[in-house]
C-alpha cells in the first residue's frame, strides 16, 4: 500500500491557508459579502431486500457549518466547511449507507471532519479557480447529496468564460471523502491498493444560446477508466404557458490501462465469467455506449417527461471504487444503474406543483423499464429485465423559512436468468429527509 506519510495534498495546503485567513475574515466588522450558514439534515432510510438478511434501517443527523468569504481585492477568497454526522438509530444489517462501518463491523456512532477547505481565485469575470477540498458537480462527476452530508473531493478546479454563453471547465482530484466517512482517501479500483488511481481528471465545455444548450465532457480515472459525454437540448416556448424541451445525448465508457483487470469493476461487469480469467490479474476491457432521447413538457403546474435509451456494451457508472455514481441518463435508476450490455430502457414521469392548493408542495412519480440486458462477457450466460417505480414528495414549509421535508419511495424489481452482475435483487426503499438551513449572514 502506498504511504502518505510525507505527502502534502492540495486539500492540506488549502486547509492550512484557509485557517490563517479565516480568523482575519471573521474579525471584519462589515459582514457584507461574507456567508455563514448552518445546514441540518435528519435522514432515515428503511430498506427491504429480496434477501431478508440484507434488510436494514439507519437514521442520522447531519450538520454542516459553511463559511465563505468574498473575494479580497476582487482576486482571492477562502471557504471552509465542517461536517458532522451522528447516529440516531439503526437495525438490521450493518453496512456503510447513511452511516459507516468500523473494522469490527459495527456502525460508527458519529464522525466529523473539515470536509471543505479551499482557496478561491478569480480574474475579472473571465476565470475562476478553487484549490483544496471542495464540492464538484458536472455531467460525469458529482458530489452526492442523497445522504446526511455530501461527499467532497480534494484537488483543483478551473472555469474559463471567454465568450458570452461559453464556459470551459476542468478539474483534477487526487483524494475524496465518502458521504458516510470522516477521512479523505486516495482513489482505487475494486481490487487495487489505495492510490493506484493517481488522479481523476474532468474536462468539459458548455454553451448556452437562448433556448439551445450544448455540453461536452471527458473524464479520466488514470490507468483505469475514461468516459465522454455529449448532450444537446432545445427548449420550445409554446402557447398557454407551456414549453417543450427536447434533449439528446450520447455517453461512452472504455478501459484506460493497466488497472482495468478482471474484478476491478466488480458490480457492473461480468468479466469474471470469461474462460481463464483470474481476479486482479487478467487484462479486461470495456467499450460501452448509450444513446438517449428525452422530452419534457410543462403546462402550468404540470410537467410530463419521457425518455428512451439504447446501450451497446455496458456503460460503467462508477469512476472508482466506492464512487456513489453519477448517472447522466434520464433513464438511470436510483437503486440500479439501468446501463447494462445491450439493454433498452424507457422512462415516463409526471410531476405536479400543488402551489394553488398547498403552497410549497411538489410531487413527482416516475417509472423506468429496462429489457434485454445481457451478460457483458458472454450474452449466452445471462439475460435480464428490470424496472423501478419512484415517488418523490417535497414540501417547503412556508411558515418556517429554510425548513423542508422530503419523502422518496423506491420499488425495484428484476427478472434474471443466469449471471448478470449489473442487475440487482428486488428492493423497496422508504427515504425520509428533514432539512433546515439558517443563514447567519
Amino acid at each position: 500500500m502506498r504511504s502518505n506519510k510525507n505527502k502534502i495534498s492540495f486539500g492540506q495546503t488549502a486547509a492550512f491557508t484557509a485557517s490563517l485567513i479565516l480568523p482575519l475574515s471573521a474579525m471584519a466588522l462589515d459582514t457584507s459579502g461574507h456567508s455563514l450558514e448552518l445546514k441540518t439534515r435528519g435522514v432515515h432510510f428503511d430498506r427491504d431486500f429480496e434477501t431478508d438478511s440484507n434488510d436494514r434501517t439507519q437514521s442520522a443527523l447531519g450538520l454542516q457549518l459553511n463559511y465563505e468569504s468574498p473575494y479580497f481585492a476582487d482576486v482571492i477568497g477562502v471557504g471552509i466547511s465542517g461536517y458532522s454526522v451522528n447516529k440516531l438509530d439503526n437495525s438490521g444489517k450493518n453496512t456503510s449507507d447513511v452511516l459507516s462501518v468500523d473494522n469490527n463491523g459495527e456502525l460508527h456512532d458519529s464522525f466529523g471532519q473539515v470536509a471543505q477547505a479551499f482557496v478561491k481565485l478569480k480574474y475579472q469575470d473571465l476565470a475562476s479557480a478553487k484549490l483544496g477540498r471542495q464540492l464538484h458537480k458536472s455531467m460525469l462527476l458529482s458530489s452526492s447529496g442523497s445522504r446526511a452530508v455530501p461527499n467532497t473531493f480534494s484537488g483543483g478546479s478551473l472555469q474559463l468564460m471567454p465568450l458570452k454563453g461559453l464556459s470551459l471547465y476542468g478539474a483534477r482530484y487526487n483524494e475524496w471523502s465518502s458521504r458516510s466517512d470522516s477521512s479523505f482517501e486516495e482513489f482505487k479500483t475494486d481490487n487495487s491498493a489505495d492510490g493506484a488511481i493517481d488522479y481523476i481528471d474532468s474536462l468539459g465545455a458548455s454553451y448556452v444560446a437562448g433556448p439551445f444548450s450544448l455540453n461536452l465532457e471527458h473524464l479520466r480515472a488514470q490507468d483505469f477508466l475514461k468516459k465522454t459525454g455529449l448532450v444537446a437540448s432545445y427548449n420550445f416556448t409554446l402557447g398557454n404557458q407551456s414549453s417543450l424541451k427536447l434533449t439528446g445525448g450520447i455517453h461512452t465508457s472504455s478501459d484506460d490501462g493497466k488497472l482495468f483487470v478482471t474484478g476491478s469493476e466488480s458490480a457492473e461487469l461480468d468479466d469474471e465469467d470469461l474462460p481463464g480469467a483470474i481476479n486482479g490479474v487478467t487484462d479486461s476491457d470495456n467499450d460501452g455506449q448509450g444513446i438517449y432521447l428525452a422530452a419534457n413538457w410543462k403546462l402550468g403546474n404540470v410537467e410530463l417527461g419521457a425518455a428512451v435509451t439504447k446501450f451497446d456494451g455496458a456503460w460503467i457508472e462508477d469512476n472508482f471504487a466506492g464512487d456513489h455514481g453519477t448517472n447522466p441518463f434520464p433513464t438511470g435508476g436510483v437503486l440500479a444503474d439501468f446501463s447494462n450490455n445491450d439493454e433498452k430502457v424507457w422512462m415516463l414521469s409526471a410531476g405536479y406543483d400543488w402551489q394553488d392548493h398547498v403552497k410549497g408542495l411538489k410531487t413527482v412519480v416516475s417509472y423506468k423499464d429496462g429489457s434485454d440486458a445481457k451478460n457483458s462477457a458472454n450474452a449466452a450466460l445471462g439475460e435480464a429485465d428490470e424496472n423501478e417505480l419512484a415517488f418523490d414528495l417535497t414540501y417547503q414549509v412556508p411558515v418556517i423559512k429554510g425548513l423542508a421535508v422530503r419523502y422518496i419511495y423506491l420499488d425495484y424489481h428484476s427478472a434474471k436468468t443466469g449471471r448478470l452482475d449489473g442487475v440487482k435483487e428486488d428492493e423497496t426503499d422508504h427515504r425520509f429527509y428533514v432539512d433546515y438551513t439558517y443563514r447567519f449572514f
